[in-house]
């Protein structure tokens, strides 16, 4: 079987890898030879990829900040997030397929008896916020991930710890396109000495996408949309895929499935979010203040299991000592 992906994400590229080690024919077609797409490249610690993903930080250390006051602060006893070289993970799995660079992926017909849709947003056929990303070298680094929330807005800054030295700051707001512009005088407005070394945009989906069939990964429609983490969903869905291209499963079935509890979660984010941007400002301070010293949820958030079985799932986390310090 000759099996095209279109698009070398996440996605794309797990799927392509896991595919070829099983013997298929297969054809990456991306407009990049290297992957570039930027984002915060963290994920929660409770996942591990088919094909290992290398780790570049531990993160153990949030801090959740609301209009520029500090309203919440938590230190795990074990990594909570990892922060991982997704670039170089991607481009080594995009070596193990055939990479076809096209600029025009839909024009492109090679007789492939399966097309597997893996452009991330590119279709275009949900809602995006854009958001832009900042890599900086800093004199003070500090390996605490910060969010900081503004109530005038839809959206957060971040500030992730990237490697010994190396930050990434980054925003995403509905009502602001251009973050690029936030995102600089929020670093202007918060460092002293440092030094950009990359600075990139991208959008991220927020709504249901239009259509489903034969798609994995972001377009799928496959981020969570309070925190824009998309790496998990994407990776596990492209291992449902392979899992059932091999198995002559049916593919949308087996997606469908396999997804279930992930886009149930995804929606239930979607709701919430509907909730918030029709709220008053005032209301969403009130209410975000008190989610923030919530622990259960702030655990149950920074693992985007944000649903009745998540929840108590932090709960007894929590009971089981997993929090070594928390500040409120």
């Amino acid at each position: 079987m000759r099996i095209g992906i279109i698009g070398g994400g996440v996605a794309g590229s797990l799927a392509g890898a896991l595919l070829s080690e099983k013997g298929y024919a297969v054809t990456v077609i991306d407009p990049f030879q290297h992957y570039i797409k930027p984002c915060g490249d963290v994920v929660p610690n409770v996942y591990y990829p088919k094909i290992k993903w290398p780790v570049k930080y531990e993160v153990k250390k949030f801090l959740f900040k609301l209009d520029g006051e500090e309203i919440y602060s938590v230190n795990y006893r074990y990594p909570k997030w990892l922060v991982i070289d997704k670039g170089k993970w991607i481009d080594s799995m995009r070596s193990r397929s055939r990479l076809l660079v096209a600029s025009r992926l839909e024009n492109v017909n090679e007789g492939f008896d399966l097309i597997l849709d893996s452009r991330g947003p590119y279709p275009m056929d949900r809602k995006v916020v854009y958001t832009t990303r900042v890599i900086m070298k800093v004199d003070n680094f500090d390996d605490t991930a910060v969010f900081e929330f503004n109530t005038s807005l839809t959206g957060f800054y971040w500030i992730f710890p990237d490697e010994e030295g190396i930050i990434n700051v980054g925003a995403g707001f509905l009502e602001y396109p251009n973050s690029r512009e936030l995102v600089l005088s929020y670093i202007k407005r918060n460092f002293k000495n440092y030094e950009i070394l990359d600075l990139r945009g991208a959008p991220i989906s927020i709504s249901e996408v239009n259509n489903k069939q034969f798609r994995i990964g972001e377009a799928r429609g496959l981020v969570f949309p309070l925190s824009g983490e998309g790496i998990r969903p994407s990776a596990i869905s492209a291992e449902i895929a392979s899992d059932a291209i091999a198995k002559g499963d049916d593919l949308n079935i087996a997606l469908d499935k396999g997804l279930s509890e992930i886009e149930k979660r995804i929606r239930i984010q979607r709701i919430l979010l509907r909730i918030y941007r029709n709220m008053s400002i005032n209301t969403r301070r009130t209410l975000v203040r008190k989610l923030m010293k919530n622990e259960v949820l702030i655990d149950a958030y920074l693992e985007d299991k944000i649903d009745l079985a998540g929840i108590a799932e932090s709960v007894e986390e929590i009971k089981n000592g997993v929090v070594s310090r928390k500040l409120q």
